[in-house]
């Protein structure tokens, strides 16, 4: 199941960074020699960042690719190891359920008030579900790393390699 999300999260990345590098592209190139700004290509690449910034951070959590301070950590054994191994995994884990109910509540609001996006009117919820399901991919990840330490923790008291 993890290399399936993983295969999701992957695809999902290459073609939102993929989309906004040739639109970023496009108005750049139609600005220096058409002398015309395409008007949508903010609108579309600053919502499609948000996206891009969440999965991204999920697939950070995924490859154990973040800044980490861990000189207690890897000091830490037994029980006052997995203690922080449960309370940082569960931090995480409640940043980002937060975000998934203020982005639902916001979701929610934009599709009640049929807002619309300012430059091609399409409706604002689109884009914003970016936030909330790169948040659900965020938790996903934080709780695959907190069973994943937990793990490496135990192998380690046991004394068998990780």
């Amino acid at each position: 199941m993890s290399k399936a999300i993983a295969y999701i999260e992957n695809t999902i990345l290459a073609i939102t960074l993929a989309v906004m590098s040739i639109l970023a592209f496009a108005n750049i190139v139609s600005r220096y020699l058409f002398h015309y700004s395409i008007s949508f290509t903010e609108e579309v690449t600053v919502n499609l960042f948000v996206l891009l910034t969440f999965l991204g951070a999920a697939a950070g959590i995924r490859n154990s690719a973040h800044l980490g301070f861990t000189m207690l950590f890897d000091k830490l054994s037994g029980v006052p190891k997995k203690f922080l191994i449960v309370f940082t995994c569960a931090l995480i884990s409640a940043i980002f359920l937060i975000f998934v109910y203020f982005g639902y509540d916001m979701v929610s609001f934009q599709i009640e008030s049929n807002q619309k996006t300012p430059a091609l009117g399409w409706n604002q919820w689109v884009f914003t579900l970016g936030f909330p399901i790169g948040c659900l991919f965020g938790l996903y990840r934080a709780i695959e790393a907190g069973f994943r330490e937990w793990k490496a923790a135990s192998q380690q008291e046991s004394g068998v390699k990780a």
